[in-house]
């Protein structure tokens, strides 16, 4: 874990106001905090450091990472360190409109993309002159658009299981900062099945989960599921039509995050259950 050009940038007013514009990492933003209380599904420390114009805030969790959360319900991991996270963000300053790509994607389109990206900040206000300055204050290495994009999108694919982010109230999780597909549970569980595993219900794998250790990998699919619920409760209707709805995975949920000793998931789906299977008397 380093945070190197965190305490240059609070140790010199110029360095900060150029981190902050153009590269959109305001220090003095952070006093305002986020948009909303919110805190990891884990349980980890989440430290705010800087801001951004657009109602983001930026964390930096207990091994060092940075996540950064939008004012629109989506959460990322942005650098394993804060140096790191700057790197991307000085090197690749259109880095959210960056988010879809992939290694994959190839050097010419990267480059291609981020060409036009910066072209367009160009029209506004200048990028280049204050990108080599803040790397050379920083000590920052001078990497190609390709290796940034790839250290961005390894660091966006380590937001789940252990930063998922969640509304502190209300106890619903942020959506992924990037559209990648992240591999299904069952790939995580040492288990064979006859047949397709997709086909198992989610508490095989759940459950599986949390007997091997991987107690946050079983969170976040709980978590996501209840979700999916709060969201669109028609999942819950029965077969055959009809408006009658099947509360019992509320239920099983509850169970589930007790389990796990997720009392405040607990507590939630079982809200949940009850606010549902209400009736007003007649």
């Amino acid at each position: 874990m380093t945070d190197h050009c965190l305490r240059l940038l609070r140790q010199h007013r110029r360095l900060a106001e150029l981190a902050a514009f153009p590269f959109g990492f305001d220090l003095d933003r952070a006093a305002d905090g986020h948009v909303e209380p919110v805190r990891l599904a884990s349980g980890g420390s989440l430290a705010p450091v800087a801001g951004c114009d657009t109602g983001g805030t930026y964390f930096v969790c207990a091994d060092g990472s940075l996540l950064y959360a939008d004012s629109e319900g989506s959460a990322g991991i942005t650098g394993s360190s804060v140096d790191e996270a700057l790197e991307i963000m000085i090197g690749l300053p259109g880095w959210r409109d960056c988010l879809d790509l992939t290694p994959a994607d190839g050097e010419a389109a990267i480059l291609a993309r981020v060409a036009g990206i910066e072209d367009e900040i160009r029209e506004y206000h200048g990028i280049d002159a204050e990108r080599a300055g803040l790397r050379a204050a920083l000590g920052l290495p001078d990497r190609s658009p390709v290796e940034l994009l790839g250290m961005l999108h390894a660091a966006l694919l380590r937001t789940e299981p252990d930063f998922l982010l969640l509304n502190a109230e209300e106890g619903c999780a942020y959506d992924l900062l990037d559209p990648h597909p992240r591999p299904p549970l069952w790939e995580s569980v040492r288990h064979e099945v006859p047949g397709d595993p997709a086909d198992e219900p989610l508490s095989t794998w759940t459950r599986l989960a949390a007997e091997q250790g991987m107690t946050e990998l079983a969170r976040v699919a709980l978590i996501r599921r209840l979700d999916e619920i709060f969201m669109d409760q028609g999942t819950l209707l029965r077969p055959g039509g009809g408006k009658d709805l099947d509360l019992s995975p509320l239920l099983w949920l509850a169970a589930e995050f007790e389990r796990l000793g997720d009392l405040p998931q607990a507590e939630r789906a079982r809200a949940l259950h009850t606010s549902l299977g209400w009736e007003p008397a007649r």
